[in-house]
């Protein structure tokens, strides 16, 4: 009998040992692990290869776009595969689907629980507060009928830390610094709440104190106007977890900080103050410095060490909340993947330190895709609006990488109604057979292009309540779930 790996002097000749991935420290490690390899994975009779293939798959996008709900249908439908729900290509098979256990330091992705919320409470799951790691092992069978042993994590992290992506390219304070204020300016409201805060900080005899309080304003402002781009990320999601709920921007302003802690926030500064008043800029400097190192980067590690990236992207909310918000998020995208695939020298460190392989494939999904009218997702507008948002965003990626589009929703919680531009959802929660709390609402119709200009209230959506059986056998129904992981999981 063959087998997948073979011994000489306790030196193991298998394929990730032989490239040096082997994540066992020494031989003797290596040789055990592998004895448990070679007395389970016996290759078939017949003499086809079994190979093992292990990716990192990272789930990214802002704020309530969707990722633990996606994360949570997929391994769902993973669990309880019926190809008749979740299709995968002829000849392509996918068998075992079991969780691993994951590092003790990480924080496990909590599948039942939010299962359960799904369907025993007839709620959408909370949202994520902390990076959360899901690890499994499958076995997999393409047509040619070669057989492999994958395994398989998935990344789910906090929407709000996306925000400072920045501080990845931009090792130096003053350049995230022009970076945030420029971006700030681009639309109207952000253009007045950064002119605010310049005229704060250049005031003579400004301190750190009151240059620090007035940035706490403007972050307040941009959260009640629902604009994602707020950095440093701590002041919108802490780090115990604590998210920023209060409605009054005063009170949001005293309640929060914006760094480490009180002692070690930071601001941006223009580059006329920095200039005028250098000891204030080497303080902000060196808290930016810290912020960085500690919150930063340990968590931009994780998403660097990815061979695949999901981008999900809330087409119908950014229609909904007006073209300020818009604007932040593509930037926020645009960063991201300038990010992963930069040549600069702290992004070399960073590969260097933690991927066993470059990015190889980046999804981008416009997802809640149900949502919207079955004509606009017939027709391809919803697919064509997350291209164009997101096509300078692209041409970040390095030419290596595959990049493809999908339309997705993960929990299918609506149907069309009766009347033209209407669809019928829960509007209270309740059990997937009630029927008691379904409403007919009207929704608009997506645009053939980003418009020029539109404000809030413009389109009008509605967010319902998810439609999940309550018996666990049975995942919530999909849309395009199975594309998404045959492309970001089986390449």
């Amino acid at each position: 009998m063959r087998y997948l790996c073979a011994h000489v002097k306790l030196k193991c000749a298998c394929r990730l040992c032989s490239s040096g991935q082997s994540p066992f420290p020494g031989p003797a490690e290596q040789a055990r692990a592998c004895i448990y390899s070679r007395q389970s994975t016996a290759l078939p009779k017949n003499g086809q290869v079994a190979k093992l293939h292990m990716t990192k798959v990272a789930v990214t996008g802002t704020q309530y776009c969707g990722k633990t709900m996606f994360l949570t249908s997929l391994l769902w439908q993973l669990e309880e595969l019926d190809e008749t729900r979740f299709h995968l290509p002829d000849g392509v098979a996918v068998r075992g689907f079991r969780p691993q256990n994951v590092r003790e330091r990480d924080e496990v992705f909590p599948l039942n629980r939010f299962r359960n919320v799904l369907a025993r409470e007839y709620k959408w799951p909370e949202k994520t507060k902390d990076t959360y790691h899901a690890r499994y092992g499958f076995h997999h069978s393409g047509r040619w009928r070669i057989r492999s042993r994958h395994t398989v994590e998935f990344l789910d992290l906090p929407g709000e830390r996306i925000a400072d992506v920045a501080m990845v390219v931009h090792k130096d304070y003053d350049e995230w610094s022009d970076h945030l204020l420029d971006h700030l300016s681009q639309d109207t409201f952000g253009r007045e709440v950064a002119a605010q805060f310049r005229t704060a900080a250049a005031k003579p005899g400004a301190s750190a104190r009151d240059v620090v309080l007035a940035y706490r304003l403007a972050l307040a402002r941009l959260i009640l106007a629902y604009k994602p781009l707020v950095s440093p990320s701590v002041f919108f999601l802490d780090r115990t977890g604590d998210l920023a709920r209060d409605e009054d921007e005063t009170k949001l302003a005293e309640s929060r900080r914006c760094g480490l802690d009180e002692e070690r926030e930071f601001a941006p500064l223009p580059r006329d103050v920095r200039d005028a008043n250098p000891e204030l800029a080497d303080e902000m400097q060196r808290h930016y410095r810290e912020y960085r190192r500690e919150v930063v980067l340990p968590l931009f590690r994780h998403l660097m060490s990815a061979q695949s990236l999901v981008v999900l992207i809330d087409i119908p909310s950014l229609l909904m909340a007006g073209d300020q918000r818009f604007w932040d998020e593509r930037q926020i995208v645009v960063d991201l993947l300038r990010a992963m695939c930069s040549d600069t020298n702290s992004a070399r460190i960073l590969r260097t330190l933690r991927l066993k392989s470059a990015l190889k494939r980046v999804s981008f999904v416009a997802s809640k895709s149900d949502l919207v009218l079955e004509d606009d997702l017939r027709e391809g507008r919803l697919l064509a609006l997350l291209r164009s948002m997101n096509t300078r965003a692209a041409q970040q990626i390095w030419p290596s990488v595959e990049v493809r589009w999908f339309t997705c929703s993960a929990c299918v919680s609506t149907r069309p109604g009766s009347r033209p531009n209407t669809l019928i959802g829960q509007t209270q929660p309740g059990p997937y057979t009630s029927e008691r709390y379904s409403a007919e609402v009207q929704v608009s119709r997506l645009p053939e292009e980003w418009p020029q200009a539109w404000k809030l209230g413009d389109f009008r959506y509605r967010h319902f309540w998810p439609r999940v059986p309550e018996n666990f056998m049975i995942p919530p129904r999909h849309r395009n779930l199975d594309d998404i992981f045959k492309f970001a999981v089986l390449g």
